[in-house]
């Protein structure tokens, strides 16, 4: 049996590339040969996809026709070579599987960022309605597909993606966070709350998540540290840090390969994305269990609702939000059980219990 995959780059660790490799375990357990069709590749993904690549000269223009060229040339090889299963992760239609990364329109609408080149594109892309399924990571962007193109529900799947729990646990927590705050040159003693993304600090709302800080700094009497991981430029936080009285409390460090070891260094995950369609970064804080707040905007925080695992708030209060920090790091018997929980909650969704899900899913999914 012969399985394709569409998507333009596997250069880079992405989310949407993790998501790919981890369809290939899936997809090899099975039975499945693979093929990966994309412009850009790098050499260890590939291999650790364990699949063929076929390579689609890219359009040298950029814009929105950069994609249509694409979809044109993938449509081109699936009808020229046999296969028995085909996921487009977004970059080409599909009569097959659909596999969506992202809420494009929703994202420029929670946002306000101007209109992207590939938003048209994902319109035509879920609106063709084609595919025998469209795979989602949360039931946030289920329910966003349903009410903005009319996918049927019978066409939606919802798969939650999984956490690599022999990197994120809580085995050797201790050493793990003696050696981060070491390294990161944090006080011991201090408490430290963090905010640990890859990037897009609009999308991932550090500004509020600096309006906590103000509020945690200006109303706690213990030693308090603040941390931000994600590519983005921190100089336009400049003012917000001076008027909360940030400028030696915080830190703000590109992402790291060890991020596993920064969780270990929190006593709590501030994740307040006005958008977030996963979030897997999250599930990995409560896998190392660490104490976390999140935004009702963020995919994860339906299996922390699902299993009741503290704290996932609506809106952006301050002060609700500031409370809810202050009780997770004031309260030793509140940190204990959120930790507790959060660990709890990631096993369930560990690499393992998911490959098995997906295998489910495909079995439901592959033509009889």
């Amino acid at each position: 049996m012969k399985a394709v995959i569409a998507i333009r780059q596997i250069q880079r660790y992405t989310g949407a590339v993790r998501n790919v490799i981890e369809h290939c375990q899936y997809l090899k357990a099975l039975g499945y040969e693979i093929t990966i069709i994309a412009e850009r590749c790098n050499r260890d993904i590939l291999n650790e996809c364990g699949a063929d690549f076929i390579r689609i000269m890219r359009w040298p223009i950029k814009g929105a026709y950069r994609r249509t060229w694409f979809d044109k040339r993938v449509q081109h090889w699936l009808r020229a070579n046999p296969y028995d299963l085909f996921f487009s992760h977004g970059d080409s239609h599909s009569n097959d599987i659909l596999v969506m990364h992202n809420c494009v329109r929703l994202h420029e609408e929670t946002c306000g960022t101007p209109e992207l080149d590939v938003a048209a594109f994902h319109d035509s892309v879920i609106s063709a309605g084609d595919y025998r399924a469209l795979i989602t990571n949360s039931k946030l962007m289920a329910d966003d597909f349903k009410q903005r193109y009319s996918v049927p529900n019978d066409k939606l799947r919802v798969f939650y993606q999984g956490v690599d729990n022999s990197l994120f646990n809580v085995s050797d927590k201790e050493a793990l966070r003696c050696k981060a705050r070491r390294e990161l040159q944090l006080p011991a003693t201090s408490k430290v709350v963090g905010l640990i993304t890859s990037g897009d600090f609009t999308k991932r709302n550090v500004r509020f998540f600096l309006e906590v800080a103000g509020f945690l700094a200006a109303n706690t009497s213990f030693p308090i540290e603040f941390l931000v991981v994600g590519k983005s430029n921190s100089t336009r936080f400049a003012d917000q840090i001076s008027v909360n009285c940030l400028q030696s409390r915080i830190r703000f460090i590109d992402p790291v390969p060890n991020v596993h070891e920064l969780f270990h260094a929190l006593d709590l995950h501030i994740f307040p994305a006005l958008l977030e369609e996963y979030g897997r970064v999250v599930l990995e804080g409560l896998a190392c269990g660490v104490p976390t707040i999140a935004s009702d905007n963020v995919g994860v925080a339906e299996l922390m609702q699902d299993h009741s695992v503290p704290e996932v708030i609506s809106g952006y209060n301050l002060e609700e939000w500031g409370k809810a920090a202050q009780k997770m790091l004031t309260d030793p018997d509140a940190g204990k059980r959120a930790s507790q929980a959060a660990a709890s909650l990631a096993q369930q969704y560990s690499m393992v219990n998911q490959k098995q899900a997906m295998a489910d899913l495909l079995s439901s999914l592959i033509k009889r």
